[in-house]
C-alpha cells in the first residue's frame, strides 16, 4: 500500500509560537489513519496543512496522488451554512462541485435517509440542534463520494447512536477505497474501527 501524503521535517508556527515540531509520517493510501492527541496538540493544524487550507513553516507535505483527478473532501471542526433549508444547503454544494443536476435529487435523498435526517430536508438550518448540523455536515463531506476524506472531529456534539452511524459510514467508505485521515480523541468512535495513528502532543510527533 503506497503512501499518499508524507510529511518531511514539519514544523508549523503562528506568530513565535511552534504548534508543529519537526514532524516526519505519512498516510496510507485506502486506509483509516487517525491524527490522535489531546485539545490544542496541533491535530487539526496538521490535518489542515496535509489537505492544503495552511502551509508549513518549515518542511514540506508530498501529495502522491494526481490532485486533478482525485475528489477530496474535508469536514470542518465547526461547520458554516447558509441561512437556507437542509436541502438547499446540500444542493449548493453539488452546484459548487459541477455534479449534474438530475442526479442532486437521488443523492440528497440518499444521503439524509442514512443519516435518518430526511424529515429534516426543507427546515431551515437555524432549526437544527446541534447534533443535528453536525450530521449535516457529515452528510455535506460526503456527499461527492471523495477519493480522499478528512475529518476534524467528527462526532462533536453527537450522541452514542449518532457516533455508531458516523463510525459505519467511515467503514463503508474505506471498504470502497476512500482514503480517510480523522484527527479525533473520541474513544466512542475509535474502537469501532481499525486506523493506523498519528500521535502529537505538544506539537511533536510522539508515535507512529
Amino acid at each position: 500500500m503506497k503512501d499518499i501524503y508524507i510529511s518531511k521535517n514539519l514544523s508549523y508556527k503562528i506568530k513565535n509560537n511552534y504548534i508543529l515540531n519537526d514532524i516526519n509520517c505519512s498516510v496510507k493510501n485506502k486506509a483509516i489513519t487517525v491524527i490522535k492527541g489531546h485539545n490544542g496538540a496541533g491535530k487539526t493544524s496538521f490535518l489542515r496543512i496535509l489537505y492544503g487550507l495552511e502551509k508549513a513553516t518549515a518542511g514540506y507535505v508530498y501529495r502522491n496522488f494526481d490532485q486533478n483527478k482525485t475528489k477530496t473532501s474535508y469536514l470542518f471542526q465547526n461547520s458554516v451554512f447558509l441561512n437556507r433549508s437542509v436541502k438547499e444547503n446540500l444542493m449548493h454544494l453539488l452546484k459548487c462541485k459541477k455534479i449534474t443536476k438530475h442526479k442532486w435529487r437521488d443523492i440528497i435523498k440518499n444521503g439524509l435517509e442514512n443519516f435518518n435526517l430526511k424529515h429534516l430536508s426543507n427546515l431551515n438550518i437555524n432549526s437544527l440542534s446541534g447534533g443535528e448540523l453536525q450530521l449535516l455536515a457529515v452528510i455535506r463531506s460526503i456527499l461527492i463520494q471523495p477519493d480522499v476524506l478528512f475529518l476534524d472531529e467528527p462526532t462533536n456534539n453527537l450522541d452514542k447512536n449518532n457516533i455508531d452511524l458516523v463510525s459505519d459510514m467511515i467503514l463503508k467508505l474505506n471498504n470502497k477505497g476512500c482514503t480517510i485521515i480523522i484527527a479525533s480523541h473520541d474513544d466512542l468512535l475509535l474502537d469501532k474501527i481499525i486506523y493506523n495513528e498519528i500521535n502529537i502532543q505538544e506539537g511533536f510527533l510522539t508515535h507512529v
